[in-house]
């Protein structure tokens, strides 16, 4: 009997935590450039298994062609004329694992795929990222995104090759959405 009662309890433990990962709502923010202006946004949808990002950017916001895509673990996006330093490292960055969807000792929680600018035109896209939640806790495996100092999404001026060390080649950070705990 005390069996069944452990196994219903961590089951229903089991449900409510991911219950309350599904049901967090949707966060939108804005996306700025390196020179500090507005170069689009970028809404953070929680899902069963992951954080799906939708980016909207109006034309010319970002030069034309591909460019790497990472989350950072600080959502600190002030010092644009910096390069965005203040929003610290990719997510999920440790000894265990390694830079890129392509490596084999990868990726890390912040890894995403490249994202294509048009040459004209406002462009979109959506990434999906199965290693990060919206919460503020970890929910398995999963970085959380609004812990206690938010995250930060950044475009680099390059590709990312999806295995050099630490970022891929992927170059300047030339973009930056803060996702921070306090909507």
């Amino acid at each position: 009997m005390r069996f069944a009662m452990l196994v219903l309890s961590g089951w229903i433990a089991v449900c409510a935590s991911s219950a309350m990962a599904q049901s967090a709502a949707p966060r939108t923010v804005a996306i700025v450039g390196a020179d500090g202006r507005p170069a689009g946004q970028a809404t953070f949808t929680e899902g069963p298994k992951g954080v799906m990002i939708r980016l909207q950017f109006p034309a010319g916001a970002l030069p034309p062609g591909w460019h790497g895509l990472h989350v950072h673990e600080h959502g600190d996006c002030r010092d644009s004329a910096a390069g965005f330093h203040a929003a610290g490292g990719h997510i999920g960055m440790s000894q265990h694992v390694q830079h890129g969807l392509m490596n084999a000792q990868g990726p890390e929680a912040g890894d995403l795929p490249n994202l294509f600018a048009a040459s004209s035109g406002p462009f979109e896209a959506e990434v999906f990222a199965p290693n990060l939640t919206l919460g503020s806790v970890a929910v398995g495996a999963r970085q959380p995104l609004l812990d206690s100092d938010g995250a930060a999404l950044i475009i680099h001026a390059n590709a990312d090759d999806q295995v050099s060390q630490p970022i891929g080649n992927a170059g300047a950070r030339i973009a930056c959405a803060a996702l921070t705990p306090a909507p």
